[in-house]
This record gives structure tokens, sequence and C-alpha cells, in this order.
């Protein structure tokens, strides 16, 4: 401990964004290191790192102090935006009173009082200022700002000098008392030396401690330069730009209170200050050990409705003399109400369910049931599955599609009676224990599915029902990782894109990676400079890229920006400011925690995920077209989940459009495994990952289903019989989390529960040595040999690392199931449906229609009469037909579709055009909607070719505008009604039909794809015989190997490079879509001397660099050459099973987010399919992209604050 009395008290962490440079980590390690025996955090505007500053200083032995920087300005109208100006000053929680009141200052601030950022007024501030202390903050500090009279900027704006100075600070005073200060600093300013004399008299005369800070905002003093990057990246500035913001000194570090001491050698009093407001400060703890789950609010009223006969229990406090156990075990009334309704609930639900499972399985359920809600009263969690059970249901009662379950929950037969899930638990051997462990305190964890397009709905039921004050969605920050530092330093530095491009590319691509390695868990883990010599040749001879490594090095892991979970909400017993500060995203009306997930549970707080699943907005959409078009509804718990007709369209590999199985990889891996039970998709879920497939798990498991080799047992020769009817649904071998838990369970003699935590240390790797003993020693208390237990328990082990948890596979297989039942038996209604979800992707557009086409449907462009908004199934002279939704046409918006209907709706189908254009509204339909109509064949069912139409269409236009007008002037006249008054004459000739190419251009144009043909189709024949690589697989092919392309030249653009040289950028199609390639001159003349009226093929080596996949061209052909090189050429592709990722963009933030997506999208491409989610107030829109990026977006995206990433 330093001889001198002084600690940090105007601090900035690294949660004050893209300014404080503090890493709160290490932070701690060097203010005990330099002596101090506690530390404050003062971030700017907000309280984002409270909890991990406060629990990272306890961990270090320091006492914390949770402060805030806070924005003021004057207005008694908290939210008045008549002026921006605001002022800055210090606040310290001392006790939890004051932590309470700095909690609800900072959520006001956002708020209500949010003008550019978030501000607190003087009658806020003394409505709550018990238990705080102030002090004057910086420069920019009311009282400061006064005093500098010298500064022109302060004196323009109405600093009032010393005198008005005098009275800010009296103003303080009497809000805080003695617990008021003036901050002096001494960094070495011009204005800081100016006022620092007035601050002494100011003192004097008032009677007000002045107290020493440092307005710290990084570790070290050589961090500086550093620190000076970090805002460029902010301010989207160059580090060399002579006019950007700048610290004119380099002296807002952690100094030591030996340099604090020289400065203020004069006015040793300063010093004293801060200890003093260290001893004010009394220890106080911000966090609970264990979380109190929400109440459900069930009332009197609620029950009376539901005609229940429940006796409601009053409050009996705890004495204060009351026992840890008797603590422990106490119940509130709500909590006694809840778990009445809660057993009711439960045992009413599986009365329902059992009515689909045999008799003689009834009392096992009910023992389940039982036992599982023994579990969830015990653990206090009955308001918690209430909560979910309500929204769930109010979700169906809206018509909102939910999923049958997701993750462990599917385990639990109280989720099931529930109806939160809809999968039988006990029918598929799914486990409770996976879900909710009585030996392992945890809160529950339920996720669940909603249908994409409402899934907002459902979020706004939960804020009505419990208040806006209640509940909130949870912050996320984005950090400066790996690959983005190494960018943003290098845009600062202002190294040429190129090499910051391939500087950046040697960062290898893996998650979590870090520039130069990390301790975890006492051992070292590589970083990218010891993994990639390349990037170390760089480093070492290029001062360039030198200095960019060292700068990334230094601001690696620093937060970047502040942005919103994209399923997480907390509810709460009360309001939430006094849990949890809250932030208000600008421009959002939605509150958002300051803490960061990681932290609810410290805070009491119990996260539900709200999920989007554009999946059932398929289903559900197909399910509506079914009823519509046969009227019947479709009843799941009605169909058999080994129907075989089913099966044989899974089995023949034709998938595409079902949920989950409809890649290229999952098609062939049907083909080989024909499966033909439930139980065989829930293992292909569980397996299609890359640990089963790289280990050969997933050809074991075929090769054993077909009996092409043994299906054996563990222990099969000592009678394991139980091991075989835990393992016989996957053919001998561990695939699931659960087989692992009733394996040790069995043999070793363990819980259910105990198994759970064995089998979770081994998936993390832990030393299992202890476990190993207790297992063998409970097998032979079992009877079984020792030696055999360890080499079973070794096993479990090898296979636990692969294992999947069953119950989330389960449930999702049911979705897999339904879009598989839909496409067998419905198979109009549900590619109408899988078109509409896909609308705005072309790339899948273009893949499911070539799909239907496959399957013998028409495909019908637009119909004035008989299309809807969307894609609708009709039949047509006996055939079934795909008819596009009158909304896919470009130039017609959602407003003119909707007229166009309504007036259909109310008049009947159009006779033919004249009625079309006497009865619709020609401000909503305008002439550019007819004529996108015309284009994509809207009219072609009245007979009049498209070319005479469009050549008309000014008559059209204005005959539309008379007949409207002719309806204004007959209104309220004695004729009013009569149509022929109504009604103007509209007079066509009809002409020859364009050519098919020019249909199908006009096609392209208005809806993006060709509809009545393909400009390929006379080679069809010809092109699908060869062995050649569509473009929508370019992304999967191996790193260099090469591939034979067969398409048409759409375009090409000469272009001329710095050096002189003529190259040509070529866009090419093919019945996948376009895909583009560089020419260089020679080759570029091969090209220009071909007939581009037919396809060519090209040979090409494909690279993949950060901005995509690059076709190296080695080979332009004709096709009668193709046929020869396609017998040769072996394409290597390489799929791998991952999971989409998913990106949530703000809608308002601009088209620079855009942009920059793009950019990234380019920069990190791989196998991962992207899914982008544009959020807006109104509704979120889901786009499944054809792109696909690799896992290090991921870090550049941590950079983004318009950009959420859902992994």
């Amino acid at each position: 401990m330093s001889k001198y009395p002084f600690t940090h008290l105007h601090l900035h962490t690294e949660y004050s964004l893209l300014d404080g440079a503090n890493k709160v980590d290490l932070l701690v390690k060097r203010v005990k290191e330099l002596g101090m025996d506690a530390v404050a955090m003062t971030d700017h505007g907000n309280m984002f790192g409270a909890i991990h500053f406060w629990k990272a200083a306890r961990s270090e032995g320091l006492k914390p102090i949770i402060g805030l920087e806070a924005y003021l300005h004057n207005a008694e109208d908290l939210s008045d935006k008549s002026t921006r100006q605001r002022f800055h000053l210090c606040l310290y929680a001392k006790n939890k009173k004051g932590y309470e009141n700095l909690m609800y200052l900072s959520s006001m601030s956002y708020i209500e009082g949010f003008y550019y950022y978030p501000r607190i007024n003087k009658k806020l501030l003394r409505e709550h200022s018990e238990g705080l202390i102030c002090s004057s903050a910086c420069l920019q500090g009311e009282v400061s700002w006064h005093l500098n009279t010298q500064n022109e900027r302060n004196k323009k704006n109405g600093a009032g000098g010393y005198e008005k100075a005098k009275e800010v600070a009296l103003e303080y005073k009497e809000i805080f008392g003695d617990d008021f200060y003036l901050e002096i600093m001494r960094h070495g300013i011009g204005d800081q030396l100016f006022i620092d004399e007035q601050l002494l008299r100011l003192s004097k005369e008032t009677g007000i401690k002045l107290v020493a800070t440092n307005d710290t905002h990084y570790t070290y003093a050589d961090d500086a330069e550093y620190h000076e990057a970090f805002m460029c990246i902010g301010m989207n500035k160059l580090y060399d730009d002579p006019k950007r913001l700048r610290h004119s000194v380099h002296e807002f570090y952690v100094k030591s209170p030996e340099e604090i001491a020289k400065l203020y050698a004069d006015i040793p009093e300063v010093l004293e200050a801060t200890q003093e407001i260290v001893d004010k400060c009394q220890e106080f703890k911000p966090i609970v050990d264990t979380p109190t789950p929400p109440n459900f609010k069930f009332t009197k009223e609620y029950a009376q409705k539901e005609g229940l006969d429940i006796d409601f229990e009053d409050d009996a406090p705890l004495g204060e003399d009351a026992t840890d156990e008797q603590k422990k075990q106490w119940l509130s009334a709500a909590d006694k109400n809840d778990r009445a309704y809660f057993i009711h609930k439960c045992k009413e639900g599986l009365e329902k369910r059992l009515v689909h499972v045999p008799q003689e399985r009834h009392e096992e359920y009910r023992k389940r049931l039982e036992y599982e809600m023994d579990i969830i009263n015990s653990m206090k969690f009955p308001g918690y599955m209430l909560i979910v059970w309500d929204f769930v249901r109010e979700a169906k009662a809206m018509g909102v599609a939910v999923g049958p379950g997701r993750g462990s929950a599917a385990g639990s037969l109280v989720a099931y009676a529930l109806e939160i899930t809809d999968i039988d638990p006990m029918k598929y051997d799914l486990l409770f224990e996976r879900f909710l462990n009585p030996e392992r305190v945890s809160m529950p964890d339920i996720d669940m599915d909603f249908m994409q397009a409402r899934r907002g709905e459902v979020i706004d039921y939960v804020v009505r029902k419990y208040g806006r004050n209640q509940v909130s969605q949870i912050i996320t920050f984005g950090s400066l990782l790996a690959k983005g530092v190494i960018r943003d330093v290098a845009r600062v530095l202002d190294m040429p894109l190129s090499k910051a491009d391939a500087m950046a590319k040697l960062i290898p691509d893996e998650l979590g990676i870090t520039l130069n390695g990390k301790e975890k868990k006492g051992k070292f883990v590589e970083g990218a400079y010891q993994k990639e010599p390349k990037l170390r040749e760089m480093i070492e001879t290029d001062p360039q890229a030198k200095r960019v490594w060292e700068f990334a090095l230094k601001l690696e892991g620093l937060k970047r920006n502040a942005g919103m979970h994209a399923a997480g909400v907390v509810i709460s017993n009360e309001e939430l400011w006094k849990k949890t500060p809250i932030y208000k995203p600008s421009g959002e009306d939605t509150f958002v925690t300051q803490y960061s997930l990681n932290y609810m549970e410290d805070v009491d707080l119990i996260k539900f995920d709200f999920l989007g699943l554009k999946t059932l907005d398929v289903i559900d959409n197909a399910i509506k077209l079914v009823e519509k078009r046969y009227n019947k509804k479709i009843d799941w718990n009605k169909i058999d989940v080994d129907d075989r007709g089913v099966y044989e369209v899974i089995k023949s590999g034709e998938t595409l459009g079902m949920f989950q199985i409809e890649s290229s990889g999952m098609q062939d891996l049907n083909r080989r495994l024909k499966p033909d039970n439930f139980e065989d998709i829930i293992a292909v879920l569980a397996l299609y990952r890359p640990g089963p497939m790289e280990s050969g798990m997933l050809d074991d498991f075929i090769e054993r289903k077909h009996g092409r080799k043994k299906v054996f047992y563990p222990f099969e020769e000592v009678s394991f019989d139980s091991l075989k009817e835990t393992l016989e649904p996957t053919y001998g071998m561990i695939v699931y989390q659960e087989q692992v838990m009733q394996i040790v369970q069995t043999i070793g003699g363990f819980s259910l529960g105990y198994a759970d935590i064995i089998r979770r240390a081994m998936g993390k790797k832990k030393d299992m040595s202890g476990y190993k003993e207790e297992f063998c020693q409970g097998a032979v208390k079992q009877g079984y040999d020792y030696d055999k237990a360890g080499k079973l328990f070794e096993l479990i082990e090898k296979f636990a690392g692969y294992g999947f948890n069953k119950s989330h596979s389960a449930a999702y297989a049911m979705v897999t199931f339904q879009t598989a039942y839909l496409k067998t038996y419905y198979p109009n209604e549900f590619m109408a449906a899988l078109l509409t979800s896909e609308k705005d992707n072309t790339d899948k557009i273009v893949k499911y229609i070539d799909e239907v086409k496959r399957m013998g449907i028409e495909l019908s462009p637009p119909d004035i009469n008989h299309s809807q908004l969307e894609f609708s199934a009709i039949t047509r002279d006996e055939q079934d037909v795909i008819l596009f939704g009158l909304g896919a046409i470009k130039g017609v918006g959602e407003a003119a579709v909707l007229s166009i209907l309504e007036v259909r709706n109310e008049g009947g189908a159009f006779k033919d055009m004249q009625d079309f254009v006497n009865r619709i509204d020609p401000q909503k339909v305008n002439k550019k909607v007819i004529e996108s109509i015309i284009k994509a064949g809207g009219f072609d069912a009245f007979g009049y070719s498209r070319k005479a139409l469009l050549d008309q269409i000014e008559r059209l236009v204005e005959t539309a505008k008379m007949a409207n007008e002719a309806k204004k002037n007959a209104m309220g006249s004695l004729f009013g009604d009569d149509e022929e008054i109504t009604t103007v004459k509209l007079e066509l000739t009809n002409s020859e039909e364009f050519e098919l190419k020019e249909i199908l251009e006009f096609e392209k144009e208005t809806l993006g794809f060709y509809v009545s043909g393909h400009p390929l189709d006379s080679f069809r024949e010809e092109i699908e015989g060869l062995n050649y690589t569509l473009s929508s697989d370019i992304e999967n092919i191996k790193d260099g190997s090469s591939a034979l392309f067969i398409g048409k030249v759409e375009e090409v653009t000469r272009k001329v490079s710095k050096k002189g040289n003529t190259f040509g950028i070529v866009s090419m199609m093919d019945f996948h879509g376009s895909f583009e390639f560089m020419l260089f001159s020679d080759k570029l003349e091969q090209l220009e001397q071909m007939d581009l009226e037919a396809p060519i093929a090209i040979k090409a080596r494909i690279a993949h660099t950060d901005f995509g996949a690059r076709l190296n061209v080695t080979k332009l052909m004709e096709l009668k050459e193709a046929k020869k090189e396609s017998k040769k050429i072996k394409t290597q592709i390489e799929e791998k099973p991952l999971s989409p990722l998913e990106l949530v963009i703000k809608l308002d933030m601009g088209e620079k987010v855009l942009e920059d997506l793009y950019r990234l999208v380019r920069q990190n491409p791989g196998n991962r399919e992207l899914k982008l989610r544009i959020s807006s107030k109104l509704k979120d829109i889901v786009i499944e992209s054809s792109l696909r990026v690799s896992n290090n977006i991921l870090e550049a995206l941590e950079g983004n604050e318009a950009i959420d990433v859902v992994a």
C-alpha cells in the first residue's frame, strides 16, 4: 500500500465507448500493483461496466466505487431539446441507496433525457441525490466551464465567470451538502492552469473541498498514442490528420500515488479528500447470490375468470431471527399462488396430452409429471414456467406459429403438458435432468421459436402484460477483435487497402482467435502470430505492418459499440432500474439493460429467449393455403410421424426446401442413409456436424443401419441389456448427450442429475480421473467388472465430445418432418409458401423455381384476377399451378397491390382491361404500376399481347384517370350508382407479341428471374448431360480445385489497369444464377471471337480470398469441346454443415451500413450461410441470402454498432 493517500476517482474504462481504453481486468491489476486499495469508475453517460468493474475490483482485493460521469443540462424539462449544451458531472454511489439512485438517474437520462447524449437535469438530481457523492468533473463541468472565460468558445456560449461559477457551486452544495467536491486536475493544459487558482479561491470562499483527480482514460503512460488511434477509429479520422480532435498532453493514464503527490505537493489536502470520499463510500453488494425468478401475474380475478377455486394467501414475512435455511425455504404469497396454479395447469394439461398415449402408460406419465413438478417447485420456478406458458399460449391464440420446441426444454414433460413444447419427451426418451438438474443449481433456460414475421407481437404482449418498466431487452457490446482491429488500425494509420487486406487475411479463420495468444485456464493458447509464419514475416520485414501490429495489440479486445441481443428479454417483478440501469437505443422505443447477458443473473434477472424461425412462417402459410384450397385443417397431433410416404421422399434425396435437410450434402446423406422413421431424422440432425463426420461416426451409423456392419453394444458379453435399450435407436452408437447420462446412471449407479454433471465435465475436457474412479466403483456395486467399466468410461468420454442434445434434435426433427409432410402431400401449397418466404432472395428463388419445375408443377406469371399479394396455389385446367403474387412484381408496391385486391374483392374479377382501368384508383395504381404488371404478364389472360398493352400504356393511364374523375363527379348525384354513367370506354388494338427473348428479359426485370422459360432452355438437355458445376456451388468448391462452368455471357465490360493492360469483367449466367470472372487480353480476345448467342464453357481454378471466391479462368471453350473436358475434370466440393449466421440490421442506420456489410461479406468468404434480418419498429424482415461467410466475419462485425450478430 502506498504511503500517499490517493484513489483514482475520475476514471474511464473501456465502457466509455471509443474513448476509454482502460480494460477493466487489466486496470484493477495495475491499480493494485501501484499500491492503491480502492478505485472508482466514471464512464461517460452510462453504467454499462459497473458489475464487471465491481467483480473485477473485488477479485483483486480493491474497494470498488461505482460512479458515473453524467451529462447535465439546465432545462427544467428533462426532455427539452432546445439546446445541445450539456455539462459533465461526476456522481458516486456511497451506499446501496446511492447505487439505486445512480441506476435511476442513468435510466432516466436515456428514457426521457436523451438528445445526442443521455442527459439529466438538476430537478432530477435533487429528487434522487440521497446516497450520492458529487464532484464538479473536468473542464466541461459546469463550474469549470463558467470559470474558463479565457476560452473564446465558452465566452461566446455564455460562460459567466467567477461569480456565476460560485453560484453554480453553491447550488450543488445545496443539493449534496458536504458530499459535493470541486475537482482539480493538473495535466499541464493551458485552460487548467488558468482556472487552478480560481478553484482554490472558490474552495476557500465556499468551504467546498477540493479533490485531486486525473480524468484517466488509459492504463500506462506509453498507451497515449494507442488511445489517440482508438479515438480515431471512433471519429473515422486518420491518425496523422492535423485537423482531428486530439489531446494536447499525454497525462491521462493511471498515475501512481507518488506521481500524484508530486503534482499536488503545494496542496496535499486535495489528496486527503480522495481518501475522505473513499471512506464515505460504504461497501455494498450490487449483486445477488441466487436470482429470484419473476412471478406470474396470477390474481384472484384471473382465477375467477378461469373458474378456479384456489385459496389465495397473504404474505407472512420472515422474522429478523430467521435462519438461513428458513430464508431459503420461505415462499412469498405470490410464490404460493404461482405454485398452486402451476400444479393445476400441469395436471390439467397432461390429461389432455394423455389422449394420445396408450392407457397402460398413463400412470408412468403421471409419476414423471409429479417428479418434475416437485423439482420445479423446490427450485422456485413455477412462476417462470407459467410466464413462458402464458406468452406461448397467447401467441397461439393470436395465430402466431410457435415451434414444437428448442433446446433441452423439449426434455421436460411439464413443458409438454403446458404446451410450451409439442414433442412427447417420454416417447423419445428425452431427459428432464438435461433441462433442469436438481443437483446443479442453475436457472431454467427455455428458448422459444416464433414465426419470424410476428415474433415482435409476442414481445409486445409481454410488455403489455408485465408493464413497460418491467420488461427489457439485453445489451450486447461489440469489441475490437483480431481481424477487425487489424483493419481498423490499418485504416487510421493510412495503410494501403491492399496491404491491410493482405495482413488481415493472414489472421486464421478461427472463432476466438487472438493476435498474440492468451492464457486460458493455466495454459497458453496460441494466437495468429504463433500460428501463421507469413504474418510473422510481414511484421518483421515491413515497418508499416509492424506499427499496425503494435497498435492492434494494444487495442485488441476493447469495447467498440453497444447493440441489442437479438432474442433475449428479461422480465422483472419490479421496475427494472431497481436491478439494472436502462439504455434506450437512439431512435428506438425499446428498453435495453445496461448490463450485458453475463451479468443478468448477478442482478437478479432471468432471460427469456424469443427467437424468429422463418421455417415456421413457411409452415404457417402452407397450412393456410391448404385450408383455403381444400377447406381442410392440418392437425399435427393426428399425423403419423413415421408416415411411409414422407420417408420415401426423404430417401430419394429430393429434400430441397425441407428444414435443415435441404443442402446438397444432406440430400446425399439421405440417399445413403435412407431414413425410414422419426428416430432416424433425429439422428441425422445430430450427426450432420463436423465432429461426427470427421470422426467417421456418420459413415459407421449408415453401415450399421443397413446391416453392412455388425451392431454391437458395449458389455454385450456381460449381458448389459440396459445398454441395448439405450443405444438401440442409434444402432449401438453413442450419438446423444442423453445416452451418455443414461449409461453413467445405469452402469455407475448414479442419479441422472449427477450423470449430467459428469457429462458436462466430459464436454469441457476436464480431468476425469476422479469421476472415472467413482464410475468404476459404482459399476462394481452394480455387479460389473471394474476393468471393463474403466474401458466403457473411456469410450463414453471419447464420444461425449461428439454427443448432441437429443431434446433439441428431436424438437427440430419435428419441424423437419412437418416440412417434409407438406412437400409430400401438399407440394403446391408448400412450394408456394417457400417461394413467398424467399421472395427477396433471388438466388434461392431461382433454385426453388427449378425444383417446382422438376416436381411437375406449373409456375405461372402473375395473374391480375387470381394472384394474391404473395405466391399462391391453384388448379387451372386440371393442372396444379403456383401463381406469382402481385407483390413479387418490382415497381408494384404493397399499397398498390392491396388497392387492386380490395377492388377485386368488392366487385369481383376484372372482366377485361376496360373494366380494370375503370375500377382502379389511379393515384395508387399509376403508370409505373400498370407497366410493371404488363411486363410481368399480369394481364395476359385478357387476350392482348404484352407489346400491344405497352404500346398503348398512355391510353390505359388516361382512361383510368377519366374514369376516376367521372366517379367523383357522379357521387351524390341522382345517377351516382349507374355503372354506365361512371364507365369510360377504352378502345385497344392488339398486335404481335414480343419475341421470347424480350419477354424473358421483361420477366427478369420485373420479377428478378425468368418464368416463362430460360435463355438456356434450348440447350438444357445438352448441358445437363455434362459434368459441370453450378454457380450456386462456387463457394463450396475446395480452394485450388478446378471446375467447369457452362452458361451464357450476359455482359462484357472492358477496363484498363493502372499499368495500361486491357482486361475484361465478364458476367455469365447459368440455370442457378449469375457470376463474374476476369479475363486478360489474350483470353478476352478469344471470348470476343466466340458465338456469344450460344452458351460457352469455362474451366477455372477457384481461389477463396477475403473478397469472395475468385475464378481464375484457364480455358475458354464452346459447348462441343466442353463435352470432352467434362469427362476429365474432378471438382472437389467441401460442404460444412454449419448453422446459418444471422445478422440483425437496424433499418434506420442508412446506406453506409449496407455498404460496410457488403464489404465485410466480400472480405470474409466461407461455408456458413448468411441470413440478414432487417429490423424496424414495425416488423422484422429476414432475408436468407445465398452468400456464404466464414466465422471470421464475427470479429469484423464486433465493431459495427448498426449490426447485431445471432451466432
